[in-house]
């Protein structure tokens, strides 16, 4: 049975994804306007969000494959 809290662990690298794509869309709008904090603000918000995705899902399958394997 599927609790609420794995559907919010499912969900996290989903909004990290969207997170990371709003901020490359803003990264883009910003390029050549000259707003260079704002452009490297954007820039590192969108790496993050990007690492943040991947390193969740992998603890999403890291930690399902070692329940799948204990059972």
């Amino acid at each position: 049975m599927i609790t609420i809290l794995e559907y919010l662990a499912y969900c996290t690298p989903v909004v990290f994804v969207v997170l990371s794509r709003v901020y490359k869309l803003k990264f883009n709008r910003l390029q050549g306007t000259g707003k260079i904090p704002d452009i490297q603000d954007a820039k590192q918000r969108q790496t993050l969000f990007s690492v943040l995705a991947i390193l969740s899902a992998l603890l999403i399958v890291v930690i399902q494959s070692e329940f799948f394997f204990q059972s």
